[in-house]
């Protein structure tokens, strides 16, 4: 799965974060933010659990490239 970059971004800006201090309350590393932010690396579940919870408004379709069709 491969992060919105642009959305995800401006999330960061909006919230007045930096990228450190977003991996930092996430609970992850610096690197693997900006590599995933930068497409080198793709999301955890770890990563994309601490998204959900830092910006609730959001949903996972909006995060990401991946569309689920239902079943």
């Amino acid at each position: 799965m491969r992060l919105r970059t642009e959305v995800v971004k401006k999330l960061i800006y909006e919230s007045n974060l930096s990228q450190n201090q977003l991996a930092v309350q996430i609970g992850i590393s610096k690197g693997y933010l900006s590599n995933s932010i930068n497409g080198r690396r793709g999301v955890g579940r770890k990563l994309m659990s601490g998204l959900l919870r830092m910006f609730p408004e959001e949903c996972l379709a909006n995060l990401t490239h991946e569309r689920r069709v239902g079943l």
